[in-house]
Formats: C-alpha cells, structure tokens, sequence
C-alpha cells in the first residue's frame, strides 16, 4: 500500500513538472527569439532597461531645496551636493544667491539676466561649468544666473520671479526655457495641482481635463506598469517587454495614454496640446500682468525633446507605443507654441532646427535620462547664444 501512495506521489510530481515544462518551455523558447531577432524598438527599450536607475529632484529627499507648498524656488545657499546615475554623476554647487553656480567668477557683467527653467536649464546631467547658462555666460557680456530648478514648469518659473524678483535685483529681462518634452504636459499638471487647492480660476469656459499618463499613479494600468519597469527581475525579461508593449498598444487606443509625453503632443488625432495651450494662454496672460507690474521684458528659449530631432529614435518608439507614422506631426507642439507666444509679442528662439542638423545626433542626449549631454549643451549654447543676446538686448 505504501509503495502505491508513493509512486503516486511521484506521478502527480511528474506531472506537475510536465505541465510546468509545458508552460515554460514556450515561454523560454520565445525569450530566447526575442533576444537574437526581437523588433528594433524591444532592443532600445532593453538597453534604457540595463541604464534604469535614476534621481528626480521630487523624489530625494538629501537635494537642499527651499520649497513652498506649491512649488521649489529656490536651493539653500552655499550648499554643495552629488547627483549620482548609472548614466552619470557629477557634484552641484550652489551660490550665495541659491542658485547654482556658473563657476565664472572672473567675469565683470554689467547686465544681469536670470534664466528660468527646469532639469535642463538647471543642467542634470553636466557639472557647474558645462550647462548651456554657464557656457552662454562665459561667452557673454552679459551675466547669465542658472534658476533652473529640475521638476518646475512655467507656472512655477512665474512664481519664482513674483517671489524673488526684488532680491535677483529687480532684472529688467528674464529668460524662461521650455523644454518641449514635458512641459506641456507639467503645466497641465500644475494647473489641476493649482485647481485642485482653488488658486487657479481659469473662468466658467474653461474645460480642461487631466489625461493620465505613465506618471499618473492613481490609475491601475499606470500602477501596473510602474510595477513592471521598477521590478528587477520581470523588467529585464524581453517576453514581458514584448508583452507590456502589446498591451500598450492596446491602452493607446482608448482614453488612457502611457507614453512619453512627447507623443501626447505630437499626436494628430489627441486633445492634449489644445488643453495645455489653453494653460499657457492663462500663464501668459499672468507673465504679461507681472512684468507690467513689475516692469521687466522676457523672452523665450525653446528646446526640443530628442524625438524630434531623432528620426530613428522617434520610429522605434512609435512602433512601440502603436503608432502609425501619420498620426504624428513632429513640429506640433513648436508650432502651436510660437503662434502662441507670437500672438502675445514675447520674443523667441527655438533651437530645434539648429539640434536637429548636428551630425552626431545620438551623442546630444542621455539614452535612458533624456537630459542633454555635455555635447548636447554645448551644442544648445551655440544654437541659443546670438538669438538670445539679440532677445535681451531688445
């Protein structure tokens, strides 16, 4: 009786190992297909994979920034800190004034302008003297401050020159950078943040919805998602990838829209863009009230997200997300935003064109960050520097 119970026993391992094999055999089999013949776009996003740590300033605590409940406006003066990525790491030091600093001491400016911005203008990425502020000011008979703070967008920026304009020395020009990637997408956000607290009163017309995005946590499929990128083990498995991009694909079609936000503004047939212009158009308005109040001009600097200037990085991920190549119109969003600021008389300088004709496109941006390289600023100083200088000098 007991030799029966056992080979028993051993029947129903077997055949559980079978059934497992069965399950798993298919499944290894495919991985391994993926990984020597797998689709461009899966290649990319595995290697963004294998570089996936990264530091936000929202999200570290150790950052010495001054923050309302609304915003961050400011770094603790004199303070020295490390940002530290697998793609890069480089230390910050930030000046008696609480920004950071240009390391141009030697120069003499007689003309101070302030540059407002966020990760990019701040320079995540490159150390003190490699940001485009810092190169654009060594060059420069005019003074150049970096108040780029990573996270803000323009409803902050305008914040930020309300709250410190008289301690910056009541400059008669500032500069405001928007970086095409997400800020359409941050001052979307800040809205219904501002909404959400009754600050902002965009009137009884407005009508402005908040779309989630791959940010957006309180939406199930967005959790789910973050889940899968944040796991170690499964976001490394190219058949998850492979089927994560399948269910995207799926997701896109509908109301909830997990990419980059580029795309949602890039994107022909989406409301996005007309939503976040009817933001601008409200911030604009609050600009223009400001500096009459306070009397300064300002300009803009426009950059633009490396898919734009990036055609093969742009196609693999529209094949990632389901997109056809007609539903994108590439130069939407600088379009919809120069008519936008043209229709307001604030002058501008859009350096996409200018990135977009390097040779060595690749080497402008971080793969996996997005944030511009060291070539990449340097590159951005060149293209931005005259147009600027003519801006301010206006």
């Amino acid at each position: 009786m007991s030799t029966n119970n056992n080979k028993g026993k051993t029947r129903m391992v077997l055949a559980g190992f079978l059934i497992l094999f069965g399950l798993l055999a298919p499944l290894l089999v495919f991985e391994g297909l993926l990984r020597v013949i797998g689709p461009a776009w899966l290649d990319l996003r595995m290697r963004e994979i294998a570089l996936n740590d990264n530091v936000y300033l929202d999200t570290d605590e150790d950052w010495p920034v001054e923050c309302s409940e609304l915003h961050c406006y400011m770094f603790a003066p004199n303070s020295e800190f490390q940002v530290v990525t697998q793609e890069y790491s480089h230390g910050v030091i930030i000046d008696q004034n609480g920004n950071r600093s240009n390391r141009n001491l030697d120069n003499d400016h007689s003309t101070v302008v302030p540059i407002l911005g966020d990760s990019f203008t701040f320079g995540l990425g490159v150390e003190d003297n490699e940001t485009f502020v810092s190169l654009i000011d060594k060059l420069s008979s005019i003074r150049y401050m970096n108040l780029g703070i990573p996270g803000n967008s323009l409803t902050q920026h305008i914040d930020i020159v309300e709250r410190r304009h008289i301690s910056l020395g009541s400059p008669s020009n500032y500069v405001f950078v928007f970086f095409l990637g997400n800020d359409f997408q941050n001052i979307l956000e800040s809205h219904i943040i501002s909404s959400e607290k009754d600050i902002v009163d965009m009137g009884e017309d407005s009508d402005i919805n908040y779309y989630p995005t791959i940010t957006n946590k309180f939406n199930i499929l967005s959790s789910l998602n973050e889940y899968v990128i944040q796991d170690a083990f499964l976001g490394k498995l190219y058949v998850v990838q492979w089927v994560r991009h399948k269910l995207l694909m799926i997701v896109n079609q509908s109301s909830a829209d997990l990419m980059d936000p580029i795309f949602l503004v890039m994107r022909k047939d989406k409301h996005y863009l007309t939503d976040a212009k009817q933001v601008l158009d409200h911030e604009l308005n609050r600009l223009n009230q400001l500096a009459s109040k306070l009397k300064f001009e300002y300009g803009f600097v426009i950059i633009p997200d490396r898919h734009q200037v990036n055609r093969d990085l742009l196609l693999a991920r529209s094949q990632y997300y389901g997109i056809r190549e007609e539903q994108i119109e590439v130069d939407l969003p600088n379009s919809v935003l120069a008519a936008t600021l043209e229709s307001n008389d604030v002058p501008y300088v859009d350096i996409t064109p200018c990135m977009a004709d390097q040779e060595n496109i690749v080497s402008l941006y971080y793969l996996r960050d997005n944030h511009l390289t060291v070539n990449g600023h340097r590159v951005a100083a060149r293209c931005m520097k005259n147009a600027l200088e003519e801006i301010v000098r206006q």
